[in-house]
Order: C-alpha cells, then sequence, then structure tokens
C-alpha cells in the first residue's frame, strides 16, 4: 500500500526530490517549509532510504557519502523488519561485511531484546 502525501507542501517536496532540485532551486515557500539545508537532505535521504535505492543512482548520492547512506539505510531495514536487500547485496556484502544470515540473526536478536522489555 503506498502512502498518499498528506498535503500540497509534501507532494511538492516529493516532486522535488524526484526532479533532484538543489535546495538553491526550491520554491521560496518550499524553503520555508524545511527550514533549513540540512533538513532538505535529511529528507532526500530519508525518501531514497525508504525506496531502498542505490547510492550511486539515486539524489541521495548529491547530499551524503555512501557508507553513511547504507548504514542508515540497513539500520532503518532492521528496524522496520524488512527482508535483507538482495539488490545490494554487492555492496552490503562486500563492503559492510553484512550477509543475509547475519542480518537476519541481528533482527531477531533485537526482537528478542526488545520483547523482554515488553515483558518485564
Amino acid at each position: 500500500m503506498q502512502h498518499v502525501p498528506a498535503t500540497i507542501e509534501e507532494q511538492l517536496i516529493l516532486k522535488a526530490i524526484r526532479e533532484e532540485c538543489p535546495w538553491e532551486s526550491l520554491p521560496k515557500r518550499l524553503q520555508a517549509t524545511l527550514n533549513s539545508k540540512e533538513e532538505w537532505h535529511r529528507r532526500i535521504i530519508e525518501h531514497c532510504i525508504k525506496k531502498r535505492l542505490q547510492w550511486n543512482n539515486c539524489f541521495g548520492r548529491k547530499v551524503c557519502k555512501e557508507g553513511e547512506y547504507y548504514e542508515d539505510m540497513m539500520r532503518y531495514l532492521r528496524k522496520n523488519l524488512a527482508l535483507f536487500p538482495y539488490h545490494l547485496a554487492e555492496y552490503v556484502c562486500r563492503v559492510m561485511r553484512v550477509s543475509p544470515f547475519r542480518y537476519y540473526c541481528d533482527m531477531i536478536f533485537e526482537v528478542m531484546k526488545n520483547g523482554t522489555r515488553l515483558l518485564s
């Protein structure tokens, strides 16, 4: 199920991300909504991570380093109990040294750890 942006500003932000607009090219209305260039960069990265985009093919490559991007993505995926990103396995397995087995073991460990807190 797809999330439909609630406001016009949200729709304009998504459009600007898809068009890879730099902060300086954003309409003043969007700049006022976002408050800062850092917030704009955060929204770009968040969008790319939620779409599970490869760093070298997405707008995120212009606002953050590759390692940071994939670390944030893996944290997001684990937190949301998502499937291992097999389409990114070349980087994740080779560079980050995270195999699908390790990914799922870490995920199960976190779920069990958080489950015991709920029982206490």
